[in-house]
């Protein structure tokens, strides 16, 4: 017993170290088993998104006993600039869907006019803000003032800052052009950096303009033109989308028009009568004409024209076409019209009781222009009538018919 001892002195260590040998490697493939197991059974999908499968966004949590993952500051870059950053990509998302939902209400669909992007930053030494600073910055809604002091005026302020006049009217509705010592105006607002596009379809009724058709007319003078057919305005239904910029109406495309009613033409019938043939007249008065003065001298003075007797408003009509050049009050003569045919001619209607032409107005022959009255130098109910070529009382009876 005691040589067998002594003959394999280490063979109770030996023993122990093979058994610790194997219980390691025992525990060693244990522990890669269940790494692996536990590899395949995690879902993976739950940290990684389809944009970025680096495993450098994620880190293994021992207390979690799963991969999460790490919060990276993420930049919103505005058509190719960098203009906040905020801690990760979830308060950046928020962000941009806030802008969107102010512009949701009634609109068919609302997205940025500009190109924005989400970019991970990389940089430690990136300045990182606040949702409510990434707001303010993106949508624009701050505004700089300025304290007014002693002698300060508004042209003053305009180059301290460098705007216009224009600009700090526009800024400061209610100022104008006198300003006063502790007065807070507004002096620089920031512009959005997003554009939000909104779109809303509308249906409204329309109008459709009528159109003019001028046709000609043999028997009025050149100068001379009548309405023969009243135009009239058709109706549609219109449907339209209106896209707003931050809640601004900036375009409008219409998509479909159905006509209700449609538009009715006017005619007017326009004068090619040559005006260098001498004018026909008709007498200014109907019925039976009774001349009480005719054209010459009266008196030791020009009697300038004819006075047609008439009862107390009679119509007084438009002898021929053409276009009132007067219509007032005009000493001797009382309440007055003048009517310039063309080519020279004037004729004079005087004595009226009450106008119904005004200056301006397109006369056709035949059209009652005035009322026979007394006003005036008069002793009786009549129309004085005169015609003038270029000015110089000519006799009216080598025109009328």
């Amino acid at each position: 017993m005691d040589n067998e001892d002594k003959s394999n002195p280490f063979s109770c260590n030996l023993i122990k170290k093979v058994s610790i040998k194997r219980r390691f490697i025992l525990t060693a493939t244990l522990t890669i088993l269940f790494a692996v197991v536990f590899y395949i059974g995690i879902d993976k999908s739950a940290f990684f998104s389809t944009e970025d499968q680096s495993l450098n966004h994620f880190a293994y949590s021992v207390e979690q006993g799963r991969f999460v993952r790490i919060d990276r500051p993420t930049a919103i870059v505005v058509d190719g600039f960098n203009v906040v950053t905020l801690k990760n990509r979830e308060d950046a998302l928020w962000v941009l869907n806030d802008i969107l939902d102010k512009y949701k209400n009634g609109s068919m669909k609302v997205y940025f006019k500009n190109d924005v992007k989400l970019v991970e930053v990389d940089s430690p030494a990136v300045k990182i803000e606040t949702v409510g600073e990434a707001l303010k910055k993106l949508e624009g809604d701050d505004v700089e003032t300025y304290t007014v002091k002693d002698h300060d005026t508004l042209w003053s302020i305009s180059r301290k800052f460098s705007i216009s006049l224009d600009d700090i009217y526009k800024l400061n509705p209610m100022v104008t052009t006198t300003i006063f010592k502790g007065q807070i105006l507004k002096v620089k607002e920031l512009k959005p950096v997003l554009t939000v596009v909104s779109e809303r379809k509308i249906v409204y009724m329309d109008d459709i303009p009528h159109e003019t058709v001028y046709q000609k007319d043999g028997d009025m003078f050149a100068n001379a033109s009548k309405v023969v057919a009243n135009g009239e305005d058709g109706v549609k239904i219109v449907t339209a989308v209106l896209k707003y910029y931050n809640g601004q109406i900036s375009e409008k495309d219409v998509i479909n028009e159905e006509v209700v009613k449609d538009p009715a033409d006017e005619i007017v019938s326009v004068g090619t009568k040559n005006l260098s043939t001498a004018i026909a007249l008709d007498y200014p008065i109907r019925g039976h004409i009774v001349i009480t003065s005719r054209y010459g001298q009266r008196w030791g003075r020009l009697h300038a024209g004819i006075d047609i007797a008439a009862s107390m408003n009679d119509p007084i009509y438009a002898a021929d076409g053409g276009t009132v050049v007067f219509a007032g009050w005009e000493n001797g003569y009382g309440n007055l019209v003048e009517v310039d045919h063309g080519n020279g001619y004037v004729t004079y209607y005087g004595h009226a009781s009450k106008l119904l032409v005004k200056k301006g107005d397109k006369v056709n022959k035949g059209q009652e222009i005035a009322l026979v009255g007394m006003t005036g130098n008069t002793t009786g109910p009549h129309v004085h009538f005169e015609v003038r070529k270029n000015g110089v009382p000519v006799n009216p009876m080598m025109y009328l018919k």
